[in-house]
């Protein structure tokens, strides 16, 4: 996990946006309506310290709307948003550290809150056989994050929980295709695995693609694609859980395919094939591209 796992409290929220904007009337209880932004700032991090996390709210609220000249609202402002995020209100957490950010570019907390920013983004996608809007917006900001500040010291975490976006929207493209390869339709299924390896080359579900697109060409009786494929997953993939089973499955295919061909045609070329009425016109094999240029590239 980027975040330690966060305890989960489930707080009812009436009317909080408003409450963003102006001060209730009464003091919250547990400080005095006249106390200075540091003593509101002192109580407020006793209270985070004993994971009351919606009086420390309370109290860094009080100093970023009471306070507002005072030089330590951007810290305000950075653990309220870290508040909404242990209480699960990630709209409010993306909502202050956006403020942060655009009224405190200088502060010390705008890359850590930047990250933070596209986190709780992140936490507010859905699962990965559901629409991903959030999971692409978490990306597009965790990219902002990498250009705007390239060497913070949370470049780490933000290409960690990248990756993790890239593997979420990587996943719904495999589990469509690997529904068609299950159906044995592996035109549709290779249409999906393929779009994925290029798209996602990085993601963790690269392999498995890979793996299925070179099994699939075997099931089919495509035997100069299978091989070319499970070549190219053992190249590509050589410490992944199945490189073992791969090579296998490529002996086997050379033995049964290779060399029978090599004894009765001869030194073997692209020629040797021409007994396979589909070579030519597999989509998924004259796009111009291979799946190992891919997987070369960067991601996205």
């Amino acid at each position: 996990m980027i975040i330690p796992p966060l305890r989960r409290y489930r707080i009812p929220v009436t009317g909080i946006f408003l409450a963003l904007l102006v001060v209730s009337a009464c003091s919250p209880p547990g400080f005095e309506s006249d106390w200075t932004a540091e003593e509101l700032y002192d109580y407020a991090m006793e209270r985070v310290e004993q994971e009351d996390w919606l009086n420390a709210l309370d109290a860094f609220r009080a100093i970023t709307l009471g306070h507002s000249g005072s030089d330590i609202v951007d810290d305000a402002l950075y653990h309220q948003g870290e508040m909404h995020i242990n209480m699960e209100e990630y709209p409010l957490a993306t909502l202050v550290f956006r403020r942060l950010i655009s009224d405190f570019p200088q502060s010390p907390y705008s890359d850590e809150s930047q990250y933070k920013l596209a986190y709780a983004t992140f936490l507010q996608s859905n699962p990965p056989h559901l629409t991903q809007d959030k999971t692409f917006e978490a990306i597009r900001e965790l990219q902002f994050f990498l250009q705007e500040y390239p060497d913070s010291e949370w470049s780490a975490e933000v290409h960690e929980l990248l990756q993790q976006c890239f593997d979420k929207v990587a996943e719904k493209d495999y589990r469509i295709g690997n529904l068609y390869y299950k159906l044995k339709d592996w035109e549709a299924a290779r249409l999906y695995f393929g779009e994925l390896l290029e798209t996602y080359p990085m993601s963790n579900w690269a392999s498995r693609a890979q793996f299925e697109i070179a099994d699939s060409y075997a099931r089919e009786g495509k035997y100069r694609e299978a091989i070319e494929q499970f070549e190219i997953f053992i190249q590509s993939y050589p410490e992944n859980e199945r490189s073992a089973e791969a090579g296998k499955r490529l002996s086997e295919l050379r033995n049964s395919y290779v060399a029978p061909s090599l004894a009765e045609d001869g030194p073997m070329d692209d020629t040797s094939y021409t007994d396979d009425p589909a070579s030519t016109d597999d989509p998924a094999s004259t796009d111009g591209s291979s799946p190992a240029e891919s997987e070369s590239g960067n991601s996205p």
